[in-house]
This record gives structure tokens, C-alpha cells and sequence, in this order.
């Protein structure tokens, strides 16, 4: 169990929205609970009840009833292929406006070239309503794609909402995306209409994408239009009167498609995985508002760009009225205070980013800030036990939430609850409607040992299909291919004695010590709390004789990585954990390979290291620092032939 380091008062935990729902369901249902555990028990034994509650809970508009709330294959023995709440119709879009208010902004951006300004609901209405017009006059229709390559502002929000208001699907790259990478992604769907900024600013630089965007759309050739931000078309729909018109909003089906994902695609074609409109409306509401305590009149930030699921996963903090605090450009750029200082001055109550990039913020000192986050979370990759405290102390009254799910399912099914108390390196709960176990080799429900995650009762979160997967081969294969009738996630994960979850890594990249599996977690959370090391990656690779070598990659701060050093590594390896920690072989590299979404690259790494070409084994279009990988190229040549 790790290190105590917050606890909910007794006022905390009764004006929260889990313990408000939890006392709903008990009187609904005549129950009583003890504790969240036995809460969570409930709801993942009666799935279609605790789904059809939280619609009722947060008084979800349905424009024609449901017939059945889950309706699950007759002729499977797996859920695969269930259907959830059959003949309901709603729109996402018109539950964000539901919370429309003259009382707080609907949207606050600043940029690293933008000062900071304040978007009220009526502005952000009037501009969906022009883009409304736009697209119905363009011939936009129910089920049409629209997709944009946009940065995270106050445009990509509007576009949305637009767009989902006439019952047509969303799908976004952000800018950085390289213009192959694009492509590979938008070709696949087939979009009618494309808006993309013809530039943007990071880190202080001005990146010029308007002859890529040119070439990108005559690549599409199901467009019917493309439009550049604030080109004549842009200003031509900002200026129209809109006057004797009124916002109205399209019903779909209760899993039509609300918008298209992606995959990685590090290793090939990105998968489009499609996500149902009343899914994500049901799933964000609860995975918002019952476990990060999104709370009415709150401001909601969460650093993202629009290339990744967090930023559709913020986007609904609007369906709780909230303020949505959107900031865009590099973390450090013109320091690492920049995002803080950010929240600081629009007073943001829940601040999230990605894991990497709190790690990178333990030399700062943010107490002095005088900055008071109700809760501070993190996703994109295990946040190591170290920065747990480093973040406790530095706000000590927050509730740490550290977040697990994935694009597969636009949301996180491993979350915060402000009934438990947070332990430094665990994520706190399995949430509520999310039967999770942890699975050993042989498929036995494992407890206090590192088992694969796998959920056993259907969610109405997980995607309808892959665009274009129309035999759904694609989509079995990811997800129930492993275990028969059970979703396998592709993580590594520990349900502790108090029920909490520590991650350790995908399952894909594991670590296998002889037969004893090791999660990468484990090798990082040693490596960041090492001083002179800046960053690291381990893969172990596979022989043919049936013996593996693990090799740890090491970026340094400064100087190089000499044999004291190297020693230094592997004694704190061996006391923090184990001698099979050890790694067999420890490089230099000048930088660690990420996706854009802040992923590590170990899965293609390791597969260079076997043998397979960089081009066959990676898609640098999907790389934040393409270049990082030549490094690695080098070594995989030098070492596979001692």
C-alpha cells in the first residue's frame, strides 16, 4: 500500500456528487451501502439499472424513449455487439447549452500569442449557429463527417458543437500531426467539409501549415469545402445575420456515431474507432461529474490538444456548467509556469494534464503560486508514487485524481472518488458501471498481484465499430480476442487490498524476467526519481532459444551516462524491487521516442531491436520527435551483431 497523503472530510465527502447519486440510489432502491466498494459492486452486477439511473440522475433529455436499456447477442457468449437503450434519440450538443447562463463564461482560451479572454454563452451560441447555417447550406446532413485540423481554441469547440447539433460526425487532428498521418486518418471517412488553422504558434514558433492543408484536401476527395480560420469564408460566416434564425438541434439514435478516433497508428494504419452520441453523453456525465466532482459553476481545464481523447473528455465538462479554461501551446514555453500560472489567474478548480508532464515539474516550486485546485489529475501514463507526494505537497488540500481508460473508450473506467482516501501511486477506484478484474496468464481473477485489465460487463462507452470495419473483424480482434467473451484492455494493473489500482504499463510492452512479468512502471518510477536522469524507455526483446535481454535507454540530464552512473541505475533498481529489475544493458540515447499524445514508444522500439525495419516497425508521422528514433536505429545495429 503506498504512502497516505489525502483524505476527504466529512463535509467534503457529503457535498459530493458521488455521495448525492450514491443516496439516490439507495433511496430508489431500498439498499444501503457501507462503501463506495459496495456501491461499485452494485452497479457492475445491474448494469442496465445503474445505466437507465444515471440517465434518470442527471436528467438526460431523450427525444423518443428507449425500448430496452441493454439488449446482448442471443447467439454469443461474449457482449460483443450489445446494444444499449434501443429507440432512444438525444443530442449532446443540447444538453451542453442546457447550462447556457449569463452568470460565467462559457469559455475562457489563452494562447501562447493570444492574451487571455472570456467567451460568453450567448457569443459561443451565436457562433455555432452561424457554423449551424454554414453547414446546412453546404448540404450537410445527419451522419456526414466534418473534421478539422485545428488547434485547441475556442473555433474547434464551436465546430464541434455544430456540427453535432445537425447530427453530423466530428473527427479532428491537431496541426502538429504530420500531413501523411492526417491523411492516413481523414481518408478513411471521407468528410464532407474541412476547417483547419493555416498556421499556429509553439514553443514560440510560427509553423506555416496552409500549402499542406491545400494538398491534404485535394487528396479528399469526398469535400465538398475547406476552410482556413479567419480566410473570407471564415469572416463571411463570423459577419452573417443570423438574426431571424434560432439554434435547433438534430435527435440521432442513442449509438449513432458522435464522432471518429484513432489509434496510435505507430505500427500502421490508425484505427477509426466511432464512439455512439448517447454513450459519451452518459459516460462524461458520470466520469466528470460523479468521479472528478465536477460540480455546477466549477472551471474545468484539462491541458490537451485536439488530437487526443482528453480533449473531447474536457469538452464535457460544459454538460456539468462549467467553465471550460482551454490554454494552448508548449508546457514550457515561456517557462513551466506558464500552464500553472494560467489556472492561477482563471481560478481553474480542476486541473488535469498528462503524467509526463507533471513529472517534468518537480523542480518547481508551486506553492509559491498561492494556487488552490480543488482537484489536480493526470492520465496519459502511470504517475510514479514520487510525483504523487511532489504534487500533495505542493497543493495540499487537492484531491490527486489519476486517471485510466484510453481513446477505446473516450473516458476513464479507473478514477477518483471524493468518498476514498488517496494513496500515493494508486489510482483510487474502479468506476461505477466498470466491471474491471485483473486477469492472470491462465484467465483466473487475480487480487495484490499484477494481472492484464479486462472488463467483464459491457459499457455503453465502448465504440459502436470501426469506420469501415463493416465485418468487425478489426474491432473483435482488439479488444476479445484474448480472453473468450471478456474485454482485454492491453494494460498491466494491481487491485490492491483497499481496492485501489496501481498501473504498470501496457501489456504489450511487458517485461519478462524469466516467466516472472514486469510492468515498464516499475523501471520508469526508479529512472524519475534518479537525478541525473532526464527521461528513459526499457524494452525487453526476445531470442529464438528462448532467452530475452532486457535494455534500458537512458536520456541524461547533463554529461554523459558513464559506468558509475550505469551502477548507480541498477543498485537502485535492485533495492527499490528486485534483481530481475536489473537490465542486462543500459545505452545513452539524446531523446526518448513519444507520440503526440505523450506515449511512450516502446512497442516499436522493441520491435527494431528485433530485427524489423524503423519503416515497418513505427509511422514517424505520429511521432512528436521523429527524430528521436535514428538514435535508437544505431544501437539496434550495433547490437544485434555481438
Amino acid at each position: 500500500m503506498g504512502k497516505l497523503l489525502w483524505s476527504p472530510t466529512e463535509e467534503q465527502k457529503s457535498r459530493s456528487e458521488i455521495n448525492k447519486f450514491k443516496q439516490y440510489i439507495e433511496q430508489r432502491y431500498q439498499l444501503s451501502f457501507a462503501s463506495y466498494h459496495d456501491l461499485w459492486a452494485w452497479s457492475t452486477a445491474h448494469v442496465a439499472d445503474f445505466w437507465q439511473d444515471i440517465a434518470a440522475y442527471f436528467n438526460i433529455k431523450f427525444h423518443s424513449d428507449f425500448t430496452s436499456v441493454l439488449a446482448l447477442p442471443a447467439n454469443r457468449d461474449d457482449f460483443f455487439g450489445a446494444k444499449w437503450f434501443s429507440g432512444a434519440t438525444v443530442n449532446y450538443s443540447e444538453h451542453v447549452f442546457r447550462c447556457e447562463t449569463d452568470a460565467r463564461p462559457a469559455l475562457i482560451f489563452q494562447s501562447e500569442q493570444q492574451p487571455l479572454r472570456e467567451i460568453s454563452w450567448k457569443e459561443l451560441k451565436v457562433m455555432v449557429l452561424r457554423l449551424q447555417i454554414y453547414l446546412q447550406n453546404q448540404g450537410v446532413r445527419k451522419g456526414d463527417r466534418v473534421a478539422g485540423v485545428l488547434i485547441n481554441g475556442v473555433e474547434a469547440i464551436a465546430l464541434f458543437l455544430a456540427t453535432n447539433s445537425i447530427g453530423a460526425v466530428w473527427s479532428c487532428c491537431s496541426p502538429d500531426f504530420g500531413e501523411a498521418s492526417i491523411q492516413d486518418r481523414f481518408e478513411q471517412i471521407e468528410p464532407k467539409v474541412l476547417f483547419a488553422n493555416a498556421d499556429y504558434y509553439y514553443n514560440g514558433r510560427l509553423f506555416d501549415k496552409e500549402d499542406s492543408i491545400r494538398k491534404l484536401a485535394g487528396q479528399l476527395p469526398s469535400l465538398t469545402a475547406s476552410i482556413f480560420i479567419d480566410d473570407k469564408t471564415w469572416q463571411m460566416i463570423m459577419h452573417s445575420d443570423v438574426s431571424q434564425h434560432e439554434l435547433k438541434f438534430t435527435a440521432v439514435a442513442f449509438e449513432d456515431p458522435i464522432w471518429i478516433l484513432y489509434s496510435s497508428g505507430t505500427t500502421g494504419k490508425p484505427k477509426a474507432i466511432t464512439h455512439g452520441a448517447g454513450g459519451m453523453l452518459l459516460e462524461h456525465m458520470k466520469a466528470l461529474g460523479l468521479h472528478q466532482n465536477v460540480q455546477q459553476g466549477e472551471r474545468f481545464m484539462w491541458y490537451s490538444t485536439t488530437g487526443w481523447m482528453m480533449w473531447n473528455y474536457a469538452l464535457s465538462a460544459l454538460l456539468m456548467g462549467n467553465t471550460l479554461c482551454i490554454y494552448d501551446g508548449a508546457t514550457n514555453y515561456p517557462d513551466k509556469l506558464s500552464l500553472w500560472r494560467f489556472a492561477k489567474e482563471t481560478a481553474v478548480d480542476h486541473f488535469g494534464a498528462g503524467a509526463a508532464y507533471l513529472i517534468s515539474c518537480q523542480d518547481q516550486d508551486l506553492k509559491t503560486l498561492n494556487y488552490t485546485p480543488k482537484t489536480i489529475g493526470s492520465t496519459g501514463s502511470p504517475l510514479p508514487p514520487a510525483v504523487f507526494e511532489w504534487i500533495q505537497q505542493q497543493f495540499p488540500q487537492a484531491q490527486i485524481i489519476s486517471l485510466s481508460g484510453g481513446t477505446d473508450v473516450c473516458s476513464a473506467f479507473l478514477s477518483g472518488c471524493t468518498l476514498l482516501d488517496v494513496y500515493a501511486g494508486e489510482i483510487q477506484c474502479r468506476t461505477l458501471g466498470a466491471k474491471i478484474a485483473a486477469f492472470n496468464a491462465e484467465g483466473i481473477d487475480v487480487y495484490d498481484e499484477v494481472g492484464e485489465l479486462v472488463i467483464l460487463e459491457p459499457m455503453p462507452c465502448m465504440p459502436i465499430y470501426f469506420w469501415n470495419d463493416y465485418s468487425n473483424e478489426k474491432y473483435y480482434d482488439s479488444y476479445f480476442d484474448k480472453y473468450p467473451g471478456v474485454w482485454s484492455h492491453g494494460d498491466w494493473i494491481k487491485i490492491t487490498p483497499n481496492d485501489g489500482i496501481i498501473m504498470y504499463g501496457r501489456s504489450d510492452a511487458t517485461l519478462n524476467r524469466g516467466g516472472v512479468r514486469i510492468g515498464t512502471a516499475e523501471i520508469y518510477n526508479v529512472l524519475n526519481a534518479t537525478d541525473e536522469v532526464q527521461d528513459s524507455l526499457v524494452i525487453c526483446v526476445d531470442h529464438e532459444n528462448g532467452s530475452s535481454d532486457m535494455l534500458l535507454f537512458v536520456q541524461v540530464k547533463n554529461g554523459v551516462l558513464d559506468d558509475e552512473l550505469k551502477d548507480k541505475i541498477k543498485r537502485s533498481l535492485r533495492r527499490e524491487y528486485s534483481p530481475r529489475h536489473v537490465p542486462d544493458e543500459i545505452f545513452e540515447v539524446s531523446a526518448i521516442p513519444y507520440t503526440w499524445s505523450g506515449k511512450k514508444l516502446e512497442l516499436p522500439i522493441k520491435k527494431i531491436f528485433s530485427g524489423i525495419a524503423v519503416d515497418k516497425a513505427v509511422s514517424k508521422d505520429v511521432m512528436r520527435n521523429p527524430e528521436a528514433v535514428d538514435g535508437f536505429e544505431i544501437i539496434s545495429k550495433t547490437w544485434r551483431t555481438l
